[in-house]
């Protein structure tokens, strides 16, 4: 895990995500929960955006927290984050900050966006949410491709409670068995005639283990073919769309591809040196 945050920071620590609705839910960061503290005072805001290194936040111009901040540009400024973990319990932690710009947010009167700059490295909580967060969608766009073959042993690492699952082709819900699955798309089995399922919009329903509702998946039959040897059974290809895929799921698929992607490298480093130590120490088979 340390390590894992380490590489974070220093891969990351300048790349600013935007706290749109969608981000703040996949981060499960608690907007209400978000203060400024300042010379005594406490005041809420909006976070818009955060990295390692800095944040921005929106304040109302007619509030105290701006009009401290105004008064004292050189003032220390903790900023409170708060987000929920799975079992929707609060984890919360100030980071330190300077006061690097205040600006009218949007050519506003009444809202000023506030640059703060972090005094030091911040929690290894906001490091790990986020830079998982960007991890996954760099993946995302970089490696959708790459294709993960269901078996018992990679849906446990996945936290997919099963290989079945329910797909709703024309609303219409049938079961199917998943077969393969990436960021940009899955492939499955189900009871069916391949002509009349191409083409088709379907809704993917997965369950995993570590979240309270299934993840629905949007998408559309790309191809289809009879499994071999069986005239009422088709091996079907999905296509996500792209811009409704949940983050949990990338998520969820980042997290396995880049652990297996460690695995590997390192199963070859151990072989590596295996071999270089068999070279510098051959052994006589005559002895």
């Amino acid at each position: 895990m340390a390590q894992q945050i380490s590489r974070y920071y220093d891969f990351f620590r300048d790349k600013e995500i935007v706290f749109t609705k969608a981000n703040i839910m996949a981060l499960r960061l608690d907007p209400r929960q978000i203060y400024l503290k300042c010379n005594g005072g406490q005041w809420p805001c909006l976070i818009n955006s955060s990295s390692f290194l800095c944040a921005r936040v929106v304040i109302g111009t007619g509030g105290g927290a701006y009009n401290t901040m105004t008064k004292s540009r050189t003032a220390t400024v903790s900023l409170r984050y708060c987000f929920l973990n799975q079992n929707n319990q609060p984890v919360q932690f100030f980071v330190n900050c300077s006061i690097e710009d205040i600006q009218p947010y949007k050519n506003s009167q009444e809202l000023a966006l506030v640059t703060l700059n972090f005094t030091q490295r911040p929690p290894d909580e906001l490091i790990w949410r986020i830079g998982e967060f960007i991890e996954a969608s760099e993946n995302f766009v970089n490696r959708k491709e790459e294709r993960i073959i269901v078996t018992k042993d990679t849906l446990r690492k996945l936290g997919i409670e099963k290989d079945e699952a329910i797909v709703y082709i024309d609303n219409v819900p049938r079961r199917c068995i998943l077969k393969d699955l990436s960021f940009g798309g899955i492939k499955m089995m189900l009871v069916g005639i391949p002509k009349f399922l191409i083409g088709k919009p379907v809704s993917i329903s997965l369950d995993f283990v570590e979240l309270n509702k299934p993840l629905l998946l949007k998408g559309r039959i790309h191809n289809a073919d009879f499994l071999e040897g069986r005239k009422d059974i088709s091996v079907v290809n999905v296509a996500f769309d792209l811009d409704t895929i949940p983050m949990d799921y990338k998520i969820r698929v980042n997290n396995f591809i880049t652990t297996y992607q460690k695995a590997i490298l390192s199963s070859n480093k151990v072989d590596t040196q295996a071999q270089n130590t068999n070279n510098e120490n051959p052994v006589n088979s005559e002895n």
